[in-house]
């Protein structure tokens, strides 16, 4: 049924508490690289909705499910690797892994927009297409790669470690559809919405 661009985590969690909920009806999902290619395929009626970066202009319903926290990734041995948090400014001088999957705010890549507003442009050093290759490759040392925190939490104390950016990068990712949600995408959508939790508002430091 659902097209995504999510992580792994995110769809094996959603498909567990599914199954539990309602083991009658099965799920078909289809995975996308990028943010315009689930767009695309979900105007295509490849599947009946579509979890992601909320998409800009979208003429169907959009519902906002949960919040995750963005993380910078080093490797474990990093100079910043003891830190919790950094700001931005303190990266400028190193290469990025970048991702297809990362988000288009204001009509720029998030990672151009947010460093053009702390002063300096992003150098890439490669570009993958899922989020977990980006965090490999951080922890091999090719360059800081950013990603949901949860993503990175596996890895973390062995091959990586994750910085949160002060101030707090935060993401709302949605589902969203070309008709009304009714019947089972409707249920799914709510069930997302629960097994996706806003994170919590505590400090960085």
């Amino acid at each position: 049924m659902p097209g995504t661009d999510v992580s792994r985590r995110d769809q094996s969690t959603g498909a567990t508490r599914w199954r539990r909920a309602h083991p009658g009806v099965g799920l078909v999902l289809h995975e996308y690289a990028t943010p315009e290619a689930l767009e695309e395929q979900l105007e295509r009626g490849t599947a009946d909705l579509a979890v992601g970066p909320p998409p800009a202009h979208w003429p169907g319903p959009v519902v906002p499910v949960g919040e995750e926290d963005i993380v910078l990734v080093v490797p474990f041995d990093d100079p910043l690797a003891g830190r919790t948090s950094v700001r931005l400014r303190e990266l400028a001088d190193r290469l990025r892994v970048r991702c297809a999957m990362e988000p288009v705010v204001q009509g720029r890549p998030f990672l151009d927009l947010a460093c053009g507003e702390a002063g300096f442009t992003p150098r890439t050093a490669v570009r993958t297409e899922h989020t977990s290759t980006a965090v490999r490759m951080a922890a091999a040392g090719v360059g800081v790669a950013t990603a949901p925190a949860h993503v990175v939490r596996g890895a973390v104390g062995e091959d990586c470690a994750a910085l949160a950016v002060e101030p707090p990068w935060r993401r709302r990712p949605a589902v969203f559809s070309r008709v009304e949600l009714t019947g089972a995408a409707a249920a799914f959508t709510d069930l997302l919405g629960v097994s996706w939790p806003l994170c919590p508002r505590t400090p960085t430091g």
